[in-house]
């Protein structure tokens, strides 16, 4: 304490130590920061040459030394996540040993279809699962919408109109499914060239990836977007059964949606999921600022919306096709059975399959147990921490 001080009141003179330790403990980190920095830098540059060039960039020796430097700049992590709130060098220490470890779980240079091969096979699934909660309140939502709309219409017919385009809501679905099914008696599909169906395809796939992709992006409207693109799809799906139901063609319905349905409709729920995720870091104050929750969430996020767009392109190329093809040709119970296979499978993916979850400087952190081998010179820095 400065010799002054003992003239000071007794607040006076503990707001002047606690002042002095402050100060001190700033040094003392400085020092920390100095001497691990040169083993930081070395492991960044490794980092970038893994990055792009693999791991066959690297000498026998120098591989060595990656995994030694990542077991010491975790154990810097730790250090500096336990005992120092300074949010500069833990966001770079953590960037860096995310990035090192992906190198190490996940062999750089795997090139672009086997990271997406990654994604779908591990990530996509294990995200669905580790969200569960938001699926189960989306699906929730949709299905509590589908149901509404239906038995409303079914009340009042007029009702469809505020859910579905004129030519949907004002048609004669019964008059539709026989002109249909004549047509296919005649040999004249709906879809009659390749040409053709590649066209309505592609039209159906921008479609349904513009719906999901807003009903995803409204979720930075604090979630409330997202909940009525949610409700808006249910609804238009209820109130066009609805209207099948009531033209006594409902078996035509069922074996026309659900072959495609069974990849659309979760993709739309799961696109929700996202949307939710969003939300979630805007009401949940106590997570810290909203950018820094999404850039966190974002990893989970991203996996989940490349396999929306992976199921939509199924969803697409089965509407396009498929669920084209009516009676005699293809009879419903063969269509309704392609569906609940798809359905069966599509589950068995997202909820049997094993899967590794995404790596994350989350679970990271609470996995390592590497400790910093004894270095006299720096205890006091640490101690300091």
């Amino acid at each position: 304490m400065e010799r002054g001080a003992i003239f000071l009141a007794p607040a006076d003179r503990l707001f002047v130590f606690l002042a002095r330790a402050r100060q001190n403990n700033r040094m003392d980190f400085n020092a920390f920061v100095a001497h691990r920095q040169p083993r930081w830098k070395r492991l960044s540059e490794m980092v970038d040459r893994v990055e792009r060039h693999g791991m066959a960039a690297l000498s026998p020796t120098e591989v060595d030394d990656f995994f030694s430097l990542y077991r010491l700049v975790s154990s810097d992590l730790t250090l500096v996540q336990s005992r120092t709130a300074n949010p500069a060098v833990v966001d770079y220490l953590e960037a860096l040993v995310a990035r090192a470890y992906s190198n190490i779980a996940v062999a750089s240079g795997r090139g672009f279809f086997k990271s997406w091969w990654m994604v779908l096979r591990h990530y996509f699934p294990a995200a669905i699962r580790r969200e569960r909660k938001l699926v189960a309140l989306a699906a929730v939502i949709y299905i509590v919408a589908t149901t509404a709309a239906f038995y409303g219409t079914l009340a009042r017919p007029r009702i469809a109109r505020y859910f579905l385009p004129a030519s949907m809501a004002y048609s004669n679905p019964r008059a539709r499914v026989h002109r249909l099914i004549e047509m296919e008696k005649n040999g004249h599909t709906r879809i009659g060239t390749v040409s053709r169906q590649s066209f309505f395809t592609t039209m159906l796939f921008e479609h349904n990836l513009g719906v999901c992709i807003l009903c995803f992006a409204l979720g930075l409207s604090f979630g409330i977007g997202t909940v009525a693109m949610l409700i808006l799809n249910g609804a238009m799906l209820g109130s066009l059964a609805a209207l099948y139901w009531k033209g006594g063609v409902m078996l035509f319905f069922v074996a026309w949606i659900t072959p495609h349905g069974s990849m659309e409709l979760p993709a739309t729920v799961f696109s929700g999921v996202a949307g939710l995720l969003l939300a979630r870091a805007q009401w949940h104050k106590s997570g810290g600022p909203v950018f820094q929750q999404i850039r966190q969430a974002w990893p989970e996020i991203s996996d989940m919306l490349v396999g929306i767009a992976c199921m939509l392109v199924i969803a697409a190329c089965i509407e396009g096709g498929f669920s084209q093809i009516n009676p005699p040709t293809i009879p419903y119970v063969v269509k309704i059975a392609v569906a609940v296979a798809l359905t069966c499978l599509l589950w068995a993916y997202l909820v049997v399959m094993p899967v590794k979850p995404r790596p994350t400087v989350k679970n990271l952190a609470a996995s390592l147990d590497v400790r910093l081998p004894a270095e006299p010179a720096l205890a006091k820095a640490i101690n300091g921490l």
